[in-house]
């Protein structure tokens, strides 16, 4: 049995890393993986998603093990680079900023959390102090790195009949893919009202659908949704909906609808019952697997190409902590 990292053979790692991380052959350009009738292919030209992340894989951990083996060798004979970071800056302040600035309140009690956040931003100063030292000894001569980093890989993923918040004319979109009665989904919402707060003039921010199939009631809540927003309630519905993941039953949709305060509710009910928006649900479905979103929430965070109705970035999975997005979105914005 061949070794394996994460379910994929290490051989193959290595191989679909190799002629973007080692240096230029004689004959063949780097990004260079085949001759087509003597036309050169590309790695870009036939990398999907899941390679452009193996890729990515194996360059961050080849650059953590070469911090590490260039520091240890430099420290031997300048002191400067054995130095061991201050740890002591994690302080109890620092702990509690980080539990309240990523909404870990879902995920347990600032004391139950606190040994896992005070080891993580350990972590985070160790890793940081690292590539300090790494980048001061790069920048005298003292190492000359051949790795390179793969690509961005960018996908573009159409606004469709998203609902649309925020700066609607932005360069930048944060278009989300979510299921009403998916627990992270619920979850990373007070994280994207955060981000709407801070960039509302500098992003948008799309919603499209995506229930998963083994949630029963979800495609006629996605409905709903649409069926509200047809009398300008999809904002009120929305986030009844997620505040309600657990009860979501078709015989509760109408009642949720009244909550949200939707102006005609025979012509809500009418909706639901004859499954007005089932294309536009189903659109959304397929554009979401193009993507390459196989769990809620997905999210692609990228440039909003208005001309097109497209957004041209990058995919994010899962509820992530309000840096992520952040780090994301600053690359667009910037």
């Amino acid at each position: 049995m061949p070794n394996r990292l994460n379910g994929v053979p290490v051989l193959a790692i290595c191989l679909i890393a190799a002629f973007s991380v080692y240096g230029k052959n004689e004959k063949i350009n780097r990004d260079t993986i085949a001759y087509i009738d003597s036309k050169p292919i590309t790695v870009q030209e036939i990398e999907d998603k899941q390679i452009n992340d193996l890729r990515l894989l194996l360059y961050n951990r080849l650059m953590n093990r070469l911090r590490l083996k260039a520091l240890e060798e430099l420290g031997r004979k300048y002191p400067e680079y054995a130095k061991q970071p201050d740890l002591r800056s994690v302080s109890e302040k620092e702990i509690a900023k980080f539990y309240l600035e990523n909404d870990l309140s879902n995920r347990g009690t600032l004391d139950e959390l606190k040994p896992r956040i005070k080891t993580y931003l350990e972590s985070k100063i160790v890793l940081n102090h690292h590539i300090s030292l790494y980048d001061q000894a790069v920048r005298r001569g003292l190492i000359v790195s051949v790795i390179e980093k793969p690509n961005d890989f960018l996908i573009r993923v159409p606004v469709g009949t998203a609902y649309l918040r925020g700066n609607k004319k932005a360069k930048v979109m944060v278009l989300e893919f979510s299921d009403y009665q998916c627990p992270f989904c619920s979850r990373v919402q007070s994280t994207i009202n955060k981000l709407r707060k801070k960039y509302k003039n500098q992003v948008a921010f799309g919603y499209r659908h995506s229930p998963l199939p083994f949630h029963r009631e979800a495609d006629e809540a996605a409905i709903a949704a649409e069926c509200a927003r047809d009398q300008g309630k999809f904002e009120s519905i929305h986030g009844i909906l997620f505040k309600n993941y657990r009860n979501i039953r078709i015989e509760n949709l109408e009642s949720y609808g009244k909550q949200a305060g939707v102006p005609d509710p025979k012509t809500f009910r009418d909706c639901l019952s004859n499954e007005k928006y089932r294309g536009r649900l189903e659109n959304d479905q397929k554009a979401a697997n193009e993507a390459g979103i196989r769990g809620t929430p997905g999210f692609i965070i990228g440039k909003h190409d208005h001309a097109n109705r497209q957004v041209i970035g990058e995919l994010i999975s899962g509820a992530q902590p309000q840096s992520i997005f952040e780090e994301a979105i600053k690359k667009y914005i910037e």
